[in-house]
């Protein structure tokens, strides 16, 4: 579970933190009884948000939140991290990106530090419940916590010598991809983190996001069976009122000399075929009768968007995720987004603690109670600050009028919170 998330110059972020701890001071009175999740409660008793929405006026930033984040998450299990060099152009203060994620795996707290510029990583670190497990400098690393007979730290150095760098004294991968993908022995910490890395977060900034891709995920749940997967997924399409009875997917691979494929279809790099996919939902006509639709060509788009995105939602409630979605309310009805929002919010699906962060221009969410005052951030941006983030408990903590009953959509449209645009058509 993700504690913060500090993010300097990347994009329209020069510096900010991403804050998803529990901040109402004590929790609600008979919280333990109630049916919904005020916060979620780690092994060492840290509490967290199961929800983060991101509000702001376009371009504030919203989305390089999310950005940010599958920017790390990328640099971080990279071959190259420096490709992912991406800074702000309108503000030369900064010249390095930064990130520090601090997170929860079991009882222990992690800290997880890249700082990197265009050419080389200039530092890396891991730290667990305040210990530091390495740090790395300038190509230089301290490696005491890890060091063992057969891996002292000179042999450690010599690992992130030959293997994450340029040959030339520069950094360019992580320490942690090497040691999680060729050393996994070596370390049960460093391979939890790098793991959780791998799986552990997910981000979707597209606003299609595809069933088959969902379903790779899913199926892992339910031994790797696609179809139980699959018919999860329809079951929850169904109980949120969609008219669907079934979906069908197959795959099947073609040779890439056949020509493009007419049907959906996606392309393996390094490969010289095509992944094909031919996708059916089923509904039923007048007489009961079952019809097949194309589900890529006939469906809805919000029908589509609703099915895949249930999928990413099943997978992460499943395997403790974090979740990232950008725009959640794109194609969704306001009921629709608030029942999936719900799901997070819910002891009886949320059993194993996962959290949903996402964009949205949806204010109908703010008048209904779901979401907590520590759930609720306001992005803005400025030239000489960047994007800035502030939740709603921090409005409270500066004085203002604010509680967990208080209309929020009302006051955030009339500006209290600012994040809101100013036209002047």
């Amino acid at each position: 579970m993700i504690a913060t998330f500090r993010i300097r110059n990347f994009r329209s972020i020069l510096d900010m933190t991403v804050d998803f701890r529990f901040a109402e001071g004590k929790a609600p009175n008979g919280y333990k009884n109630w049916d919904t999740l005020p916060f979620l409660e780690a092994d060492n008793g840290t509490r967290l948000v199961p929800c983060m929405a991101l509000f702001g006026a376009n371009a504030s930033g919203k989305t390089n939140v999310l950005r940010a984040m599958d920017n790390f998450r990328r640099a971080v299990l990279s071959k190259e991290a420096v490709e992912f060099y991406q800074p702000n152009k309108l503000h030369d203060s900064f010249e390095p990106t930064v990130y520090e994620l601090t997170f929860i795996l079991g009882d222990s707290e992690f800290v997880y530090t890249l700082d990197f510029n265009g050419d080389e990583i200039r530092s890396e670190a891991l730290a667990k419940n305040g210990v530091c497990l390495y740090s790395i400098k300038r190509n230089k690393g301290i490696f005491s916590a890890l060091s063992t007979g057969n891996y002292d730290g000179n042999r450690l150095q010599e690992i992130l010598d030959v293997e994450c760098s340029d040959g030339k004294g520069h950094q360019i991968s992580t320490f942690l991809k090497r040691i999680g993908e060729n050393y996994r022995g070596l370390n049960d910490d460093l391979l939890n983190v790098f793991g959780y890395f791998y799986v552990g977060i997910l981000v979707f900034n597209d606003n299609d996001i595809f069933l088959p891709d969902a379903l790779v995920g899913l199926k892992t749940h339910y031994n790797d069976n696609e179809e139980k997967a699959l018919a999860a997924v329809v079951d929850l399409v169904r109980k949120l009122d969609v008219d669907v009875k079934d979906i069908v997917v197959r795959r099947e691979e073609v040779d890439k000399n056949r020509g493009r494929p007419n049907k959906v279809y996606r392309d393996r790099p390094n490969s010289n075929q095509y992944e094909v996919y031919d996708i059916k939902s089923f509904h039923s006509n007048i007489h009961g009768e079952r019809v097949a639709f194309d589900f890529a060509k006939e469906e809805s788009n919000g029908t589509k968007r609703l099915s895949g995105l249930v999928g990413a939602l099943l997978f992460a409630l499943k395997g403790a995720h974090a979740l990232f979605v950008d725009e959640l309310d794109c194609s969704l009805h306001s009921l629709l987004l608030r029942e999936l929002i719900c799901l997070f919010k819910d002891k009886r699906y949320n059993v194993d603690r996962a959290q949903l962060i996402f964009t949205t221009h949806n204010t109908d969410i703010l008048d209904d109670e779901i979401l907590r005052v520590s759930e609720v951030a306001i992005i803005r941006k400025t030239l000489h600050a960047g994007s800035m983030i502030k939740r709603i408990v921090e409005f409270k903590e500066d004085g203002m009028d604010v509680r967990n009953v208080t209309n929020f959509r009302k006051q955030y449209l009339k500006g209290f919170y600012s994040g809101v645009p100013h036209p002047a058509i």
